[in-house]
């Protein structure tokens, strides 16, 4: 696809998700808090986000008294995994808004993640495998201190480490992460943790011993574990839009191009298999918000990817101010 017909699809995908509004933001009443931080990513991404503050104050006023967030905008239990991803888009946000409420709760959600780590490094969530729990939280202290967030600085960058260590001697020799429960496959567990947790710290050029090896291991089993035509998992949507973001921003940083080829191909699997308006789970099934909210911000990234001489897709994950 060239870049004017993605221009013209991200255009309109990005009209259809305004358009279900009602259906994702906070505004209009209480919503499923995953989608909501996958919409916000749209607005990060889509460059639209001061005209959405009210979204991101409606979603301070959810948080809990201990800084975490609920699955269920209603609820007051807090879990880790939609946590970080809540406090991920505020952090990111913020520096387009600049609001002191959005920078309280930041602070409140990094007191959470630094109160609630295993002494192992880990980070536990009863939906979620350890292993991919762990890598949200790490990826919101990646931006924490990408940032220059202060706010217990020390504890933060001894808690992240704790973490990338967690996840690193975890890997398995063949270069990807199983969880037996949640992951027997390997397959999204392995495409999140070398995206979301592992590969900025070399951007951030922090010392972490084996973070380069495991990330092109993990990046080579990706590889290895897509389908000819295009997909991953057996066609899983998902699955295969995280595993081509993560190919494009781990190769970029690794500066493999050789693996180009493996993204083109996923990205055109993920347009073909797209519904008229958004995408469903499966090819030929209904479309729903969240895959749509990661359809739009796929070819986002693939453009910010296809400027390969500069480090924009790096920014598309907040590792960059």
């Amino acid at each position: 696809m060239n870049r004017q017909n993605m221009n013209t699809l991200i255009r309109d995908e990005y009209a259809f998700f305004l358009r279900e509004r009602n259906n994702w933001s906070l505004t209009v009443g209480p919503q499923d808090l995953e989608l909501v931080a996958h919409a916000l990513r749209v607005l990060l991404h889509a460059r639209t986000t001061p005209d959405f503050l009210d979204d991101y104050r409606t979603l301070v006023a959810c948080q809990n008294e201990n800084g975490g967030w609920s699955p269920l905008s209603s609820d007051t239990e807090s879990t880790v995994w939609v946590s970080a991803f809540c406090g991920l888009m505020l952090i990111r946000g913020n520096r387009l808004l600049r609001h002191a409420q959005l920078t309280q709760s930041v602070q409140q959600a990094i007191d959470y993640f630094l109160d609630t780590q295993h002494q192992d490094g880990r980070w536990v969530d009863p939906a979620w495998a350890d292993l991919d729990t762990t890598s949200h939280p790490v990826s919101f202290f990646n931006v924490v201190m990408a940032l220059g967030e202060t706010r217990r600085q020390q504890e933060v960058r001894h808690a992240w480490q704790q973490g990338m260590c967690f996840i690193i001697d975890n890997q398995s020799p063949d270069g990807g992460w199983y969880d037996d429960e949640f992951h027997p496959y390997g397959v999204e567990i392995t495409a999140h943790l070398i995206q979301d947790a592992l590969v900025a710290a070399l951007v951030l050029d922090q010392q972490v011993s084996g973070v380069r090896e495991a990330c092109a291991k993990g990046a080579a089993r990706l590889c290895d574990w897509q389908a000819q035509a295009g997909s991953w998992d057996e066609e899983n949507i998902d699955h295969t839009m995280d595993c081509t973001r993560s190919l494009m921003l781990v190769t970029h940083i690794l500066q493999d191009s050789h693996k180009r080829e493996t993204v083109v191909r996923g990205l055109s699997w993920i347009l073909d298999n797209k519904n008229d308006r958004g995408w469903g789970d499966f090819p030929g099934m209904e479309t729903n918000l969240e895959r749509t909210c990661d359809g739009i911000d796929t070819p986002l990234k693939y453009q910010a990817y296809s400027n390969s001489g500069t480090h924009e897709v790096v920014k598309l994950w907040g590792y960059l101010p």
